[in-house]
């Protein structure tokens, strides 16, 4: 209990570090920014719900949701700390501290408790964990910026806790292979229900690797009276708990909805026309962004001398396990041709599992005594190493570029107070039409939302490649607000998501609602200057991009 309650501490000083330094130049210095910002907004209907004691309705909204379990954890959040990002951004305590006793306890079953502390503290300090801190120094001292790579490690989708959740499932039969007990295979169920819940999309990659693990530790267990009885109870539980979700709540629709979208309907703007190569490597040149530039070389090498030791067996099957955890998430995430950096965490937090495990099965296996003596040193190495992190990101943080600090303020300040103007002039329940931005619109929409958990919405962000522009100008022009760029498209897209299928029905909108005959008038400009480019970038040194926000009323 002390070494959870150690973990839980540790955590927390993690995230509260993370959380000051994202607050300078991350992802708390501006907007918060999608695919995390749309999951604060699906959190604020039934957080205003539950303040004016609807309580059914807010449990309908909670349901009926595309991750059902992530946006009730940030709804107890805004009811516990009150409705901000900060407040939300404070859920990642959760699967941070469950990764930490997680590395602390697998560890701590192979080796010495100073190489299991060493491990969670280095763990601790991994960008997946502290992206703030590590962002800073690495951007700074590198001369490389690259916002979504780095800093936007900290987004707030739901991916790394339904990850951390299902490598617990995981472990808990990995750890027990050889004696497993009712117990775990019935919590072993509980943890990859919840993974489900937390994050729906990838549930068939969930629920195929629990089922692989819950099929190869059957199997080895085969011979056990009443092995087979226990993998189906726990099967059978994993269905009941996912039942009312997938059936009455229609998470299945939901799924499969999602998944024709992504890949037909809308696969012009999400997909990457990558070759093969780019696609083998899209996820392993993306190792050392999220495990550390230090961490990441040793992490591959010792790795594949792990796997070798693996084959020649002097790694147990809980290693084994481990490794076809990598292998099935690397599969899966590099056949989509939808990818981006975040689903990668998937892949490099398991090869970390994989990696400590391993690593600490070995030393211990190998060299025994030696392991023994030096452990407690490794503590005072991970704690330098600590020391010296914290300290170059500090040192970043006071040098940092002004352009770039600006830029940040510019792109609150114009939300905020666009936010602000079409609040006064659209209703709950009314729209605006959308415009690339920062997490627009669901960062607008945020602002926006009354007591009743209502807020004005905008046109889709999508578009039917199907339509003509027409046809989505007629949509945009139903609304008594639109909110267009004065600069080309063009330019818009070199600071904002905004994919090529997407630019003609945008152009086509903004130059209907300048026209004379549109109806509208101008009612309140905004003004970016020096905005650096989406994507990576040299740091402070960039062809500075700057536009004009309009926003225009009708009548």
């Amino acid at each position: 209990m002390r070494a959870i309650l150690l973990c839980c501490l540790l955590a927390a000083v993690a995230l509260a570090a993370d959380a000051y330094f994202s607050a300078q130049e991350g992802y708390l210095a501006r907007p918060p920014d999608y695919d995390g910002v749309g999951y604060l907004f699906y959190a604020q209907a039934p957080y205003h719900l539950i303040l004016g004691v609807h309580l059914q309705a807010a449990l309908a909204h909670l349901v009926n949701n595309v991750a059902p379990l992530w946006t009730a954890v940030l709804t107890l959040h805004y009811l516990l700390l009150g409705d901000g990002v900060w407040q939300a951004f404070a859920a990642r305590f959760w699967p941070i501290a469950l990764l930490l006793v997680l590395v602390y306890w697998i560890v701590r079953a192979r080796a010495p408790r100073p190489l299991a502390i060493a491990a969670t503290g280095l763990t601790a300090l991994l960008p997946v964990i502290s992206a703030g801190v590590r962002s800073s120094s690495w951007e700074f001292f590198s001369g490389r910026a690259n916002y979504n790579d780095d800093w936007g490690l900290d987004d707030l989708r739901p991916d790394f806790f339904a990850l951390v959740l299902l490598l617990w499932s995981v472990a808990l039969l990995a750890e027990h292979s050889e004696t497993l007990r009712r117990r775990n295979y019935l919590l072993s169920a509980t943890f990859a229900a919840a993974a489900v819940l937390m994050k729906p999309t990838t549930a068939p990659v969930t629920l195929a690797a629990w089922g692989a693990v819950l099929a190869v530790t059957w199997f080895w267990n085969r011979r056990s009276p009443g092995a087979l009885r226990e993998a189906l109870l726990a099967a059978g539980l994993c269905l009941l708990l996912l039942l009312p979700w997938a059936t009455r709540g229609g998470g299945v629709a939901t799924v499969v909805a999602y998944f024709y979208e992504a890949a037909v309907t809308y696969r012009g703007a999400y997909a990457m026309n990558l070759d093969l190569l780019s696609s083998l490597a899209y996820h392993v040149v993306r190792i050392p962004a999220q495990l550390g530039e230090v961490e990441a070389w040793p992490v591959i090498v010792g790795s594949l001398a792990l796997a070798v030791a693996m084959f020649r067996r002097r790694l147990g099957r809980a290693e084994w396990i481990y490794a076809g955890l990598v292998l099935i998430f690397y599969a899966a995430f590099t056949l989509t041709t939808n990818k981006n950096p975040h689903v990668g965490e998937w892949f490099t937090v398991a090869l970390w599992i994989f990696f400590i495990a391993g690593a600490s099965r070995f030393a211990v296996d190998r060299w025994a005594g030696p392991t023994l003596r030096w452990s407690p040193r490794a503590v005072a190495v991970v704690g330098a190493y600590a020391v010296i992190v914290y300290a170059l990101g500090a040192y970043a943080l006071v040098s940092w570029p002004s352009n770039e600090k600006s830029a940040n303020a510019q792109l609150t300040a114009v939300t905020t107070e666009l936010a602000g103007e079409l609040r006064q002039h659209v209703a709950a329940g009314q729209c605006f039409t959308y415009a690339p931005g920062p997490g627009w619109p669901a960062s607008l929409e945020i602002l926006m939302t009354n007591a009743e958990g209502a807020s004005p919405l905008s046109t889709p962000i999508d578009v039917d490649p199907a339509w003509t522009t027409i046809q989505y100008v007629n949509v945009g022009i139903r609304c008594p607000a639109a909110v267009v760029y004065r600069e080309d498209i063009k330019q818009v897209a070199k600071v904002f998501f905004c994919p090529p299928v997407r630019q003609p029905y945008l152009q086509a909108l903004a130059e209907w609602v300048r026209g004379p005959l549109s109806g509208y008038r101008l009612q309140r400009s905004w003004r970016f200057t020096d905005l650096p480019p989406v994507g990576a970038h040299t740091l402070g040194r960039y062809e500075g991009v700057s536009l004009t926000v309009d926003l225009y009323l009708k009548g």
